[in-house]
């Protein structure tokens, strides 16, 4: 049965053997097509696996960073407040002083 044989010209065992050939090579194909699903999701599984606890320990370590960052914002800020609050301070206590004294002198301004 080299070459395809119009189905008219066929006997009825032709035809089923035809058919019978035809249905194993589908279901050779299948198989074939479920084992490849197969071995993609068990490579799948094994890479997530792999990559997933990285990337969550990535995502720990930048959190981290994240958060030393914001205490670190926090203490300058906190810093800079002081500093500026008390820069103030002494400029008022420089000015009342330096005004006394110019009284004392009877210097006015």
């Amino acid at each position: 049965m080299g070459k395809l044989k119009n189905i008219e010209e066929m006997s009825d065992h032709e035809i089923l053997m035809e058919l019978i050939k035809e249905k194993r090579r589908n279901d050779i194909l299948r198989y074939i097509n479920y084992g490849l699903v197969a071995i993609v999701s068990v490579f799948v599984a094994v890479e997530c696996s792999i990559y997933i606890p990285k990337i969550m320990a990535f995502m720990d370590k930048y959190n981290q960073v994240l958060d030393t960052l914001n205490e670190t914002s926090a203490s300058i800020k906190r810093i800079s407040d002081s500093i500026s609050t008390d820069t103030i301070d002494a400029f008022n206590n420089l000015v009342s002083g330096i005004s006394d004294l110019l009284k004392r002198f009877g210097i006015n301004y």
